[in-house]
């Protein structure tokens, strides 16, 4: 069985609980309560890598344009996590022309730490200028 966490403060939660024992929430009010693309852009603070993942995939398939600034924080938050960084230029590049995501990509071709992804933000940002 996969662990489930609390999805607002993402403490472990035992099995079938009802409400998270730290924070109190109740994981079916937030689901029912709270916006998907809000609840994406929260996961990005996921400790777990594949939960990331799965809502930068999901952030860039929907061109989620207020997740800008959030894809931007996460990949200099996990600078260590390569292929997410990847995967976050890929979303905002779908994103595009949205002022949000060209500033984004220009920060991550300057500022992180792995060469690979300020090589894919910088050949984004140069396929736009030309």
């Amino acid at each position: 069985m996969n662990a489930q966490f609390c999805p607002r403060c993402f403490t472990r939660l035992p099995d079938n609980a009802r409400q998270c024992v730290r924070c109190g929430l109740d994981p079916d009010a937030w689901e029912r309560d709270i916006p998907y693309a809000e609840r994406l852009i929260h996961a990005l603070g996921h400790p777990h890598s594949e939960v990331r993942m799965g809502a930068i995939i999901a952030l860039g398939k929907r061109r989620e344009t207020a997740a800008c600034a959030a894809l931007l924080h996460c990949a200099l938050v996990w600078p260590g996590d390569v292929i997410q960084g990847l995967e976050i230029v890929r979303a905002l590049r779908a994103m595009l022309p949205v002022a949000g995501a060209e500033h984004a990509l220009a920060r991550l071709g300057e500022e992180h730490p792995a060469h690979a992804v300020r090589t894919a933000a910088r050949i984004q940002e140069q396929e736009q200028t030309t």
